[in-house]
């Protein structure tokens, strides 16, 4: 009952992310299970006031146990403070969840297309050889999929959210808490949506991407099904591509260009600017080629 109301809290309260809300719900269900098969004292969820800081704790060093990185164990933290901070507000005496604290995170080094890369997936795309009229369909849908992931900020969520009503010049999503981005589309995106639409016509979506495998033609392409047909790009093209490495790529493209990190910072919608700078790393062989520069004697 208790992981519900928190669960619901997140979504219509505070308007967190369908995919956030269930990566929260995931992780207290992930500490319930573990207290019910280690506690000797009947401590889980549902009794929150006969939690301790220690189980805390021992539940992340289980799943250090199990290779779990750091990043994903301060995620799982920072989802059960946030639960025992629902549990405080529900006036159950819990313990402070000030108290827990986040293990230091090593940077990861954001990997992202070079130019070349870029070039030969668009060309890839552009020259598959398609038998009918829905091989052409499938492959004019996933062009415009790959265009708008590359050329813009998007993410995959984003991308499988959107609506045919939405897609103006200036493309406004709603980011969670009611805020709302924009999006710039070009004449070559709106050119490609409209292609593909026309290409779709007989069917009746109110979703601008569908699925048109036999089984689930006209339903919303999920953003698993866009990531796994991006996945598939490592069998043809040899390069190791991921959906998010496209926005990674949109990024570092706009730092060689020498775009200013605010400009960057505002496009990408980072709250912090801390966050944009960890792309700054990705541009280490530019300053390897400027270190070049000088002259040995």
């Amino acid at each position: 009952m208790i992981i519900d109301n928190f669960v619901n809290r997140l979504g219509e309260n505070r308007w967190f992310a369908k995919n956030t809300v269930a990566n929260y719900k995931r992780t207290v269900v992930l500490f319930d299970n573990y207290l019910k098969a280690v506690s000797l004292w009947n401590r889980w969820v549902e009794q929150c006031e006969k939690i301790k800081l220690m189980d805390v704790n021992l539940f992340i060093q289980s799943q250090r146990n199990k290779k779990k990185d750091t990043r994903t164990c301060n995620n799982y933290l920072a989802c059960l403070k946030n639960f025992l901070r629902f549990c405080l507000i529900m006036w159950y005496k819990v313990e402070d969840y000030r108290k827990i604290l986040y293990a230091r995170e090593v940077k990861k080094k954001i990997d992202s297309l070079t130019d070349e890369e870029c070039e030969k997936l668009m060309k890839y795309f552009r020259k598959i050889k398609c038998k009918n009229q829905k091989e052409e369909l499938i492959k004019t849908r996933n062009l415009c999929i790959v265009q708008l992931l590359l050329y813009t900020w998007l993410r995959v969520s984003e991308l499988a959210s959107l609506k045919v009503k939405d897609i103006k010049r200036e493309l406004q999503i709603i980011w969670k808490w009611w805020k709302r981005r924009v999006v710039f589309l070009y004449p070559e995106d709106l050119q490609m949506i409209d292609l593909y639409l026309f290409m779709r016509k007989k069917i009746d979506s109110e979703y601008l991407f569908v699925s048109h495998s036999s089984n689930c033609e006209g339903k919303p392409l999920s953003r698993v099904s866009i990531e796994k047909f991006i996945r598939e790009w490592w069998e043809h093209v040899w390069v190791k591509v991921f959906p998010h490495m496209l926005r990674h790529t949109f990024a570092t493209c706009l730092l060689r260009k020498k775009a200013d990190l605010v400009h960057i910072q505002t496009l990408l919608w980072h709250s912090n600017i801390n966050t944009t700078m960890t792309y700054l790393s990705v541009l280490n062989k530019d300053l390897e080629k400027t270190q070049r520069l000088i002259k040995r004697y």
